[in-house]
């Protein structure tokens, strides 16, 4: 299925035809959200974006689990830029209450929302309308800025363990605390399945903020144009590249990819998008193998058509090694 991103981008008209109007700049006005890694629930009892007079609450109650980085849940709106932020929540599997109260780096957030982006569907200025409070096992606490065409990380930090009255937090159940969590994970045999097999995975999404120098690269027979690439990163930062900066393609630090989206036109003038989806365990194996010598160098992750014209292939290179990602996940469609 072509992501609601894609069908957005297909409908749009295309970049050389419209002009960019950056000269607009729309009233501050931005969600708050919360987001947990999929299979690992949790639930906010409270929470809290504020300055020193004012605040904008996050999202409570309900079973949060839609993925890392994602905007789960989305509540109340402001304009605001915080100072700190707030939060009280109650992970599943581990049957934990957290609790966690931490400054934010507020020049950073003004900065960034000033600096917005280029859209790519309209062509013109936008900025930052949602951010948004990751909560992984161990008390990890990420937080992050989101707009259509980029979502960038702002901080890491780490919840301290707590306790509060059970009644309190789920009142009217007549279940005990223990019965309650029992219960809600018996009913969702995937959660169960995951937990069985692979624990709490502490560590894995510190593991996921590991950046290193790279870009990617279109390697498409002579006449095709290549036109967009919407990176998603395992540590739950997106980037769309297009226009100036798909040209200059520079090399940046990123987290490693889980995703990807591709617009192109061929030779033939026949217009194609793809999205893919990377297998973890291999492209992050590519990487530690590539970057074993030196961290510090650049890398490309190539991007070729096969030889019968019907998938695309996925190569990681650097100088001196090229590893290929075998196991990518690749679905080409015909846009109209």
């Amino acid at each position: 299925m072509i992501s609601s991103l894609l069908q957005f981008i297909v409908s749009a008209c295309s970049p050389s035809k419209r002009s960019v109007h950056t000269d607009f700049r729309p009233p501050l006005e931005y969600a708050s959200g919360i987001c947990a890694p999929k299979l690992y629930p949790i639930r906010v009892h409270t929470g809290d974006f504020y300055t020193a007079d004012d605040w904008l609450p996050l999202p409570n109650g309900g079973f949060v689990d839609a993925g890392w980085g994602s905007n789960g849940m989305n509540m109340s709106r402001s304009s605001i830029i915080p100072t700190g932020f707030k939060v009280t929540y109650f992970a599943y599997m581990e049957n934990k209450f957290y609790t966690a109260n931490f400054a934010l780096p507020s020049d950073t957030i003004r900065s960034l929302f000033k600096e917005g982006m280029i859209d790519y569907l309209t062509k013109k200025y936008d900025t930052y309308r949602a951010m948004i409070v990751g909560m992984a096992p161990g008390g990890v606490l990420v937080v992050w800025m989101q707009g259509f065409d980029k979502q960038v990380e702002i901080g890491r930090y780490l919840a301290t363990e707590t306790e509060m009255n059970w009644e309190s937090f789920i009142p009217r159940t007549g279940l005990t605390r223990e019965e309650y969590v029992f219960n809600l994970i018996d009913r969702r045999p995937v959660v169960k399945e995951n937990f069985q097999k692979n624990g709490l995975m502490l560590g894995l999404w510190d593991t996921y903020r590991i950046k290193y120098s790279w870009r990617p690269k279109f390697e498409f027979p002579e006449g095709s144009i290549s036109e967009l690439i919407r990176l998603r990163m395992f540590n739950g930062e997106y980037e769309v590249l297009w226009g100036d900066r798909f040209v200059e393609n520079s090399f940046e630090k990123r987290a490693i990819t889980e995703r990807c989206n591709l617009l192109w036109t061929d030779e033939t003038g026949k217009e194609y998008g793809a999205e893919v989806t990377f297998d973890e365990a291999e492209i992050f194996e590519a990487f530690k193998l590539i970057y074993v010598k030196d961290k510090e160098q650049d890398a490309e992750l190539i991007i070729k058509y096969n030889d019968t014209r019907t998938s695309l292939e996925f190569y990681l290179r650097s100088k001196s090694e090229e590893i290929e990602l075998e196991k990518t996940k690749v679905s080409i469609f015909k846009r109209t």
